[in-house]
Order: C-alpha cells, then structure tokens, then sequence
C-alpha cells in the first residue's frame, strides 16, 4: 500500500484497476486517489508510513460502497427523508463551495512578513517538548499475578538493576528484557517526548544523570529498570518546518473572516416575522 500513494499522479492516468473486490461492491483505484486527495497532504503522508491504515482505509470504503449497494436495492435511497436529507446536504456543499471561492484571500496572501509574525505569536504551540533517550529492561507481571509472582519479579528487577550498574546495560536488556521490541536494541527507546512517559518512569528518568540507572519501577505491566542516555531540551520547530502549515492556517482563518462579512451582508438586516418563526416552531414539533 506504500506504494501507492507514491504515485497517485500516475494512478490517476493509470487503468482504473480494481483494488479490493467484496460480493456486493469493489474498491477501484480512482476510489482511492478521491480519498487521498480528500485527506491532504498531512493526511496522505500519515497514510503512507503506515501500510495498515491503508489498508482499513480500504476496507472501510468498501463497506461504504456495500452498504450503499444494499440501501439502493432496498429502495432506501428513494425514502422521502433520505431524498430531503440528501437535498439539503446538495445546498450545503455547493453554498460552502460558493462561499470559499468568493471568499478566498489573494494568492499572495499571507505574505512571508504575516507568517513570520503568525510564527513569533504562537510560538509556543510549535515547540517540540523535551525529550528523553531511555534505554529499559522490562521484567514483566500478569495482571492477576499473585504476591509470591510479584515479589519475585522484583527481586529479578533489582538484581538486574544491580548488574547494570556496573556491566553492559545493553548486554543485559537483551539478554533478559521481556519488552521484545526495545529488547532488540538494547532496551534503547531512542528519543522519547517527556509527555509520552509514564509519569513512574519519568519521575525516575528526571532523578538520573546520563549513565544512571535506576531502581526497578513498578507499573501496570510489571518492573522496569532505566537508564538515562541523553536529553533534548524542549525547543521550538523551524520556521520553516511550519511555514506551509501557517499558510494555510491563515488562509483558512480568511476565508472564514470574509464569509462571516459576506453573510452578514447578505442576511444581516433583512427582517423577520417573528409571529411565522413561531408557527414554523410549533409545527417542526
């Protein structure tokens, strides 16, 4: 599935392959490239690195089209409330459309000054928190595990927490850390953001040094020994790293600024019959 969001251009030319066939409906490329291109460019890069949401975004569109295969066989579609449902979802789009294109700021706009100055005021929101480079060796717990099971799992914690002390941290989170996935690297997690750390673990993180090792921690999953490798201050991202963010938030925040002007303008002082408003409130009772 990575693949093919590396070449939607092509897809687009490309036949019209079909892509998942279920009993009531199938899931053609062109399906998906109208769902790429709907997710945006963030949405499309999420999507890329991670083949198994791909693959549900698949699965969930053909349901979707099932689903939508079923109802129109049944003559759902054709229910005088789904046809007013779908009749007024037919004004909303082509209103939102309207209003977004008569509404859009210039080209140019936001200029290079205006998303350097939107950058310098949220500031804040655009920092990276600090980060810690942790490496672990997991001594795991059952969740039913008895007193005798939890006690002994501790004492293997501080044992090992003993060893690591003065040996090779790696050796040992690899030879008897039961995290397989860190277990591999020599427990090393790489950089992890403070805020993602188990407060246990963080609190512990916080009192090391690098080098340091820590007691064995306790939580859900059983005993942890850590060791702090390195730190990374919390800072803010590059301009430049943000820039097409901001762009677009600004223009976005536009758009929206001329639309509330534009309706206002156009509805704002018309009157209105409060004595039918009423009526009208009654009978949708």
């Amino acid at each position: 599935m990575g693949g093919l969001l590396l070449s939607v251009p092509l897809m687009a030319a490309a036949q019209d392959d079909v892509i998942a066939n279920g009993p009531q409906a199938s899931v053609t490329q062109s399906d998906i490239v109208a769902l790429l291109k709907a997710a945006g460019d963030e949405g499309r890069a999420r999507l890329a690195a991670d083949p198994a949401a791909m693959d549900q975004v698949v699965r969930a569109s053909l349901a979707q089209k099932a689903v939508l295969a079923e109802a129109k066989a049944n003559g759902w579609d054709k229910q005088a409330d789904v046809q007013q449902a779908i009749e007024q979802a037919r004004r909303d789009i082509i209103a939102r459309s309207y209003l977004a294109s008569v509404n859009a700021p210039p080209a140019d706009y936001p200029s290079d000054a205006e998303i350097q100055s939107a950058y310098e005021k949220n500031r804040a929101a655009f920092t990276v928190p600090r980060a810690l480079r942790v490496a672990q060796i997991c001594v795991a717990v059952a969740p039913d595990a008895d007193a005798a099971a939890v006690d002994k799992a501790r004492k293997q914690a501080a044992d090992l927490a003993n060893r690591a002390r003065g040996g090779d941290f790696a050796a040992l989170a690899k030879a008897n850390s039961q995290d397989a996935a860190s277990a591999v690297n020599g427990g090393d997690l790489g950089f992890v953001p403070e805020t993602m750390l188990l407060p246990a673990v963080r609190q512990a993180a916080d009192a090391l040094k690098p080098g340091q090792v820590s007691a064995p921690i306790r939580t859900a999953t059983g005993f942890h020994v850590v060791k702090l490798i390195d730190t990374r201050p919390a800072a803010p991202r590059p301009l430049a790293d943000v820039k097409e963010r901001l762009r677009t938030m600004l223009r976005a925040q536009r758009t929206q600024q001329n639309a509330q002007a534009y309706l206002a303008k156009l509805g704002g002082d018309a009157p209105i019959n409060e004595d039918a408003l009423k009526k009208a409130l009654a009978t949708a009772r």
